[in-house]
């Protein structure tokens, strides 16, 4: 099975999960640890139809030149912030997210600043 698939983006904290998550049976997917510029997109992504992005920039400019890529699998819910969903989608790139990504951990964080916040308040001098 050739491979299609790329991500883009695996540091070294995200390479040790990833080495646990892989099963026999997945489907083959290229992993790039080496840091790049985002100009280098369009070299990086060239004949890969899917990337997965943790963190990355993806310029609509520099996506839209790498012909075989379809979709872009970002591994979080703020894509927005690293690419522009709606441009990609008119250059027939789809954008896809992790549904409900960091939902219980920041609901838990909230909880734990606002716990944190009534401490203070409460160390506070009348």
């Amino acid at each position: 099975m050739p491979v299609n698939c790329l991500f883009i983006d695996c540091n070294d904290q995200l390479a040790s999960v990833w080495q646990r998550m892989l099963r026999a049976d997945d489907p083959p997917i290229d992993v790039n640890r080496q840091p790049f510029a985002s100009t280098e997109l369009p070299r990086l992504l060239d004949g890969y139809a899917i990337c997965i992005d943790d963190h990355s920039s993806m310029p609509t400019e520099l996506a839209s030149q790498c012909a075989a890529l379809k979709h872009i699998v970002f591994l979080g819910t703020g894509a927005a912030s690293y690419m522009n969903p709606a441009e990609l989608k008119a250059c027939g790139v789809k954008v896809h997210t992790i549904k409900g990504y960091g939902d219980t951990a920041v609901a838990e964080h909230a909880v734990a600043l606002m716990l944190a916040a009534c401490r203070i308040a409460s160390l506070r001098p009348q």
